[in-house]
This record gives C-alpha cells, structure tokens and sequence, in this order.
C-alpha cells in the first residue's frame, strides 16, 4: 500500500503522526496519516508505516464502518457463516476483483455500498435456510 503524501480530498500535505490528534489520546500502536487540512486519515498496520487502506473523509469512513458492520457477520460470531478467508474470497469473487485487492479499507463507497447490499443478502439466505431448517425438526 502506498504512503499518502498528498491528500485526495483537499490536495494539502498528509503527515505521518500521532492517532491521539483524531482521538484526543492514542489507540492501539497510535499513528497514522492525518491530512490536517481537511482530517482526511488512514491507520496503520501494527508495528509498521504502512497504511490499512486509503485516506477517508467523514463520509468513506461511514460507509466502511457499515461495510465492516454487515460483512464482518458472516465470519464473525455468532452467526460464522463462514471461515475469514473464505468470507473474504467470496467477496472478491461478487465484487468481480482480485484478493489482494479485497480490503474495505481500500475501497471507495460504490464498493462499500455493495459489500452492504451482498452481505445483508447473503446474511438473510443464511437465517432463512436456517429457519427452514428448525422448522422442519
């Protein structure tokens, strides 16, 4: 993943810095990459420099906090459809990308806005089945 220097909102510099200038005090390993123009800003990964995704504005960030919200359900407790990784080869798979490149942290809102709508299908599918299933006993 590429170090922003510049931002893509605003065109100011990004700096590398504390995550406390967001929070008011750090979280986790506590940097990330802060446009203080506009508060456009990406995480890092723990122990390295290296952004999780791509700048987000107010805006992306919401849509991918839902992104994670919804698909997260389907390989997370309690429903686990499914394992991690395969949660996350099947959404590579329906968005019609590569692996490498299926990262909510990386994606745009059209993305965000579709792993929403495919994982409240896939989520509504599972429950369904499963009702089906209890019903039947």
């Amino acid at each position: 993943m590429e170090k922003p220097t510049i931002c893509r909102y605003c065109g100011s510099p990004v700096v590398y810095t504390s995550n406390a200038e967001i929070y008011g005090r750090e979280y986790g390993e506590g940097k990330c990459y802060l446009c203080r123009n506009c508060r456009a800003f990406v995480g890092v990964h723990p122990g390295t420099d290296t952004p999780l995704g791509t700048l987000a504005n107010e805006e992306l960030r919401r849509y991918r906090k839902a992104a994670h919200y919804w698909f997260d359900q389907i390989w997370k407790k309690p429903l686990r459809i499914t394992t991690r990784y395969k949660a996350y080869g099947w959404l590579a798979e329906q968005l019609g990308i590569s692996r490498e490149y299926t990262h909510i942290g990386m994606f745009e809102k059209k993305e965000c806005e579709e792993t929403i709508r495919l994982s409240q299908e896939r989520i509504e599918k599972y429950k369904k089945q499963r009702s089906e299933i209890f019903e039947g006993l």
